[in-house]
């Protein structure tokens, strides 16, 4: 039961998100107002992207340009983000860890990368800071009006609960209530991307002044990816397994030296990865199964002071890994990925006989888990990933001798499902 928990639990709050190496159509304008025409790689940024990489050409060496060196990134598929001096409440905050019992304003100015969701005479940006969602609306001769997501806790009725301190609609009313097209539209309007976005430009088409171009449509269905995806394939590879056998006395028996497996076991599973947000982290998991062990028994000579003797030990183990995996990009097409996590194994078929003279008894049992995490470090390139994973269980003896089961595995995976993150050709 303890094993099954601490995998749930890992697999409830390790839902973060997977790196995904998607470069696309786009162009940079550095500060110093010299455009750059190439690939941009799509970081699927959620706060404010800190670096940007770049490539003139499919073939070339990406280039890392930091946030100061950028006044804006445009990418084809229809994200514009642009270098803003802002001035931030810091004091904004969903998270619940971090709710306080009274509504307070920290306001400080930053200079963040930030959505361009609305350019005309009324503008809209937007940014995630700390989770929490703020945009900024600013029309002319007006200064520019935050409007951020801001929860606090209130006791009522004997019972803490989440209050809500977002007037969002009432700040709009103020800033636009002399155009008769917003206010009519404010009771309906949603604090999302899109409800603000209607709010500027019916301001921008109706009330501005200023003849307004057609509106472009939104970004295709192809364009617009998912916030979450999951990616899922099959797996194989080779595993080793070591139950050493010792003596910690020194009394040299029969089996002092032996190894219950030491053999390379071939495996086969199922994966999935859960992928979100910036496409940087990955919760996986997978179900493995492999032969251990012999099914031949292995004779063991006898010596002046010991009966000839034999063991057959042999099983299948399948296990299920539940995890965590970070990726990190490496050239233009791969990635580094490093993970860690917990594995819990189960044990099927098992035949564990010792025969010492003319006495049969049971031999070692499978190795148990710890709650020692395995780690794992490989490459992933498109749909292939190839990684090495390691991981130690619980020491155990059977009779005088002690033994320290570890195993080692070198896997392929290949994902079965379609990119959602892959442009279309």
């Amino acid at each position: 039961m303890r094993k099954l928990l601490l995998g749930a639990l890992l697999l409830v709050c390790g839902a973060h998100p997977a790196y995904s190496q998607t470069f696309e159509p786009g162009y940079l304008v550095l500060q110093r107002g010299d455009t750059l025409r190439g690939e941009v790689e799509n970081a699927f940024w959620e706060e404010p992207a800190k670096t940007v990489r770049f490539r003139p050409t499919a073939t070339a060496r990406p280039v890392t340009y930091t946030s100061q060196q950028l006044r804006s990134v445009g990418l084809a598929s229809g994200r514009l983000l642009r270098h803003e001096l802002l001035t931030i409440d810091m004091d904004a905050e969903t998270r619940l860890p971090y709710l306080s019992h009274r509504i307070t304003h920290r306001p400080r100015p930053d200079s963040v990368m930030a959505d361009v969701l609305v350019q005309g005479p009324a503008t809209l940006l937007g940014i995630v800071l700390n989770e929490t969602r703020h945009y900024f609306v600013q029309r002319p001769g007006q200064p520019r009006l935050e409007l951020a997501a801001h929860n606090y806790l209130l006791y009522k009725d004997g019972t803490e609960r989440i209050a809500d301190a977002n007037n969002f609609r009432g700040q709009l009313l103020l800033y636009f209530g002399d155009c008769p097209a917003v206010t009519a539209l404010l009771p309906g309007t949603a604090f999302t991307d899109e409800g603000l976005r209607r709010v500027v430009r019916t301001y921008n088409r109706a009330c501005s002044g200023v003849p307004q171009p057609a509106e472009l449509p939104e970004p295709t269905a192809a364009a617009a990816r998912p916030h979450v995806v999951m990616r899922w394939g099959v797996t194989a590879g080779l595993r080793y397994n070591s139950l050493r056998l010792h003596d910690p006395l020194g009394n040299g028996g029969p089996l002092e030296g032996y190894n219950a497996d030491g053999a390379v076991h071939a495996l086969g599973g199922l994966y999935a990865d859960v992928v979100a947000g910036g496409r940087q982290f990955a919760l996986h998991g997978d179900v493995q199964a492999s032969r251990f062990g012999s099914t031949q028994p292995l004779q063991v000579a006898a010596t002046s002071t010991t009966l000839a003797s034999s063991f057959q030990w042999s099983g299948t183990n399948v296990v299920a890994h539940f995890g965590l995996r970070a990726f990190l990009p490496v050239g233009t097409r791969g990635q580094a990925v490093a993970g860690l996590g917990y594995e819990v194994n189960s044990f099927w078929g098992v035949t564990s006989e010792f025969v010492y003279g003319d006495r049969v008894s049971d031999f070692v049992y499978p190795f148990r888990g710890t709650l020692l995490p395995y780690l794992e470090a490989g490459f992933s390139q498109k749909r292939l990933t190839l990684m090495a994973n390691g991981r130690v269980y619980e020491p155990d003896y059977f009779y005088q001798l002690n033994y320290q089961p570890w195993s080692l595995a070198l896997t392929l995976s290949y994902r079965l499902n379609a990119d959602s993150d892959a442009l279309p050709k």
